[in-house]
């Protein structure tokens, strides 16, 4: 008689269980891909193939590259945002937006090739960054209100605006900046925001000298 055949299993041996979400493995994963050069040609479905992710559960969370990176900055809102009840900005509003717009970059740290190649191909695709708009002005928005500053009405619309400018320069900067110190950086980001704060202070007539402050 025969001997009964054996199926072999195709599932590969367990390994170390992997504690973070499925976003956070999308997320982690388009960042890998974009560090390696890859972030032009990578689609929803490669991005979940390198996290380990179903593609129907990846199309489910983060259906679009866009989104994705919306996530992966929600995520670094997030995570300076936990810092606040342990070390609080203090100083002047400049010098408290300096330090969280400084603590974001302190997040992104080790992503530095990655966050250039996702803002390389952004400039070639003004729709997509058009889309990325409202979510880069929604971290502003999150900046100024955790520097005590108000993000809200016409003023606050404008601080948005000129955060996020300020914000996207200092990261094209520091994508570049191979100084450890973060020299260039950091000689942007407090340039940006001295113009803002004279632009402002002009702007805001009926409460002069406050500048970045309501």
């Amino acid at each position: 008689m025969a001997k009964p055949t054996t199926r072999k299993s195709k599932r590969k041996p367990a390994g170390k269980p992997d504690g973070r979400s499925a976003r956070d493995r999308l997320i982690d994963a388009a960042l890998d891909l974009a560090q390696a050069g890859r972030w032009a040609a990578a689609g929803v479905a490669d991005i979940a193939e390198t996290a380990g992710v179903p593609l129907a559960e990846a199309l489910s969370l983060l259906p679009s590259r866009a989104r994705i990176i919306r996530a992966a900055v929600a995520r670094v809102d997030q995570t300076v945002l936990a810092t606040l009840a342990d070390d609080p900005p203090d100083g002047s509003a400049k010098d408290r937006l300096f330090d969280l717009l400084m603590r974001r970059l302190d997040v992104l740290d080790g992503r530095r090739g990655a966050v250039r190649a996702i803002l390389d191909d952004l400039r070639c695709d003004p729709l997509a960054a058009l889309c990325l708009g409202p979510k880069l002005l929604q971290s502003m928005a999150l900046t100024l209100e955790a520097a005590g500053i108000s993000a809200s009405g016409p003023l606050g619309r404008l601080r948005r605006k000129a955060l996020g400018g300020i914000y996207l320069n200092t990261l094209r900067v520091w994508t570049r900046d191979d100084d450890p110190g973060l020299a260039r950086t950091m000689a942007a980001l407090d340039k940006g925001l001295r113009q803002a704060e004279r632009i402002i202070a002009l702007l805001e007539k009926c409460k002069p000298g406050k500048g970045l402050q309501d």
